[in-house]
Parts: C-alpha cells; structure tokens; sequence
C-alpha cells in the first residue's frame, strides 16, 4: 500500500477515535442532565402535591367540623352542600396523590432483581384488604407463578392496580372473579389478570392506558383515570410489555411482560 494512502488511514481513523469520544462525552453529559432534571420534576412533584394536599384536608376538615357541630343550624339543602364539600374534597386527594404516583415511576433509579411474582401477588392482595372486603371477589391464583427481572415495589404496585380495576368494573348483580397466571415466552414471562367484567371495546383498548383517559362516568364507576398510566410508565420503565385483550361484556385479560428470573 502506497505510504499516502496509510498516512490517510491512519488519519482517518484518528478523527473517527476523536468524534467517537467526543460522542461519548456528549452523551454521558446529556444523560446525567436527564437525571437531574428527573430528579428536579419529583422534588417538583412532591412539594405540589404536599402544598395542594394540605389545603384540600382543611377543607375536608371544616366541612365536617361545620356539618357535625353546626348542622341544627342549617336546612337539608345546607347540610347537603356540606357533603358535596367533603365529597369533592376526597376526590381532589386522590387524584393529587395517583397523580404524585405517576410522577413517580421511572423518575428515580430502579434496582432490577429477581422477583418471585406469588410473593408480589400477595404482597398486592394484602394491600388490597379494604377492597377485597367491599366487592368480596373470588381470587384464583395459578401458582407457582415464576420469577422475573424487576423493580419489588413497583411490580406490587402494577399488579394491585390491575387487581382493583379488575374488582371494581363489574355490572352491579355480578361477583367479580379474577384469575391471576402466567405464560412462560421465550426470555420472558406473561402475567395475566383476568376478569369476569364489564369488558371493553377493541378501539378503546390503547386509549385507556393514557393519563386521565375514561370510558365511564366517575358517578358509575370512580377513579381518576391515572391507574393503568401508571401500569403502563411502570412496565416501561422494566423493559417490559402490557396489553389487554378483551370484548364488551365478555370480560378482560390485562397482561405484563417482563424479562424471565431465574428460579430459587
């Protein structure tokens, strides 16, 4: 080879060397800016919805204070009022703090380990006692269920959310039965919430999984509209998969794919 051409070579591959580390730098540098701006919007998140709390339970407060000690004073329609009050109230502190959950998830670095998902199942359902109590569901659990690569926490808080949408829609004279299982993939595992529900259009089965998106009104079926949001970032946060597959009046499966664990 002529003594030009390895003089350009080795140039050449000087310059790629210089740009690849500079690309490099550039990267690195944007990353931890990412970080810090995450990082920023929790801080940011968490003040707001101390700061909207706080006010949102004097007003609860007052309103009870003033319909308990004073309600001799006020006509049915006063003491009605009192109760819109209380009830608005509640509703406002539930979606700051789902809203505060959203902010939440993948926002800060997660621990990837090896999760044993009947040990989340159940740590799910004794979260969910209070609503296991209402609605009184029948629960069937397909164990073992097996082991994935995730974050402990919020793979509880992903299949609790999936359980309490599948105890709550439900037509008024049917007792919700969910089934909870597992499908092994290749390099993944499948875990599956099934219900006997109110089942949900084709058309609408991407559209619930945005932040505030409902197919209900909140006078039939109350929420804000955040839960399977939340699913949705948290799944994606684990290099995970969702879905659902479901028909109107035929009940729903919600599903999970995560990276498969190795057994213990």
């Amino acid at each position: 080879m002529p003594r030009f051409y390895k003089i350009a070579e080795v140039i050449s591959e000087q310059v790629l060397s210089k740009l690849n580390t500079e690309l490099e730098q550039r990267v690195l540098a944007r990353t931890a800016e990412l970080e810090r701006a995450n990082e920023d919007l929790e801080a940011y998140a968490h003040s707001v919805a101390h700061d909207l709390r706080a006010p949102l339970r004097a007003l609860f407060g007052f309103s009870k204070a003033l319909r308990e000690d004073y309600g001799d004073r006020l006509d049915e329609e006063g003491r009605e009022f009192t109760e819109f009050i209380e009830s608005a109230a509640v509703q406002m502190d539930v979606l700051t703090s789902d809203l505060l959950e959203y902010s939440k998830v993948g926002g800060s670095k997660m621990l990837i380990d090896n999760v044993d998902l009947d040990e989340v199942v159940e740590r799910s359902l004794t979260q969910l006692e209070s609503d296991i109590a209402k609605f009184a569901p029948l629960i069937h659990v397909d164990s073992p269920l097996g082991f994935v690569r995730g974050h402990r926490s919020t793979i509880v808080q992903v299949i609790s959310n999936l359980l309490a949408n599948a105890m709550k829609f439900v037509s008024p004279d049917v007792k919700p039965e969910i089934r909870i299982s597992t499908e092994m993939k290749p390099g993944s595992i499948r875990l599956s919430v099934q219900d006997n529900g109110i089942g949900i259009s084709p058309e609408f089965h991407s559209k619930i999984f945005r932040v505030f998106e409902r197919l209900h009104g909140i006078e039939t079926y109350p929420g804000t509209g955040i839960g399977l949001a939340i699913v949705r970032r948290a799944v994606e946060s684990m290099d995970g998969e969702f879905g659902v597959e479901s028909n109107p009046g035929e009940g729903s499966r919600f599903w999970i794919e995560l990276p498969a664990g190795e057994m213990i």
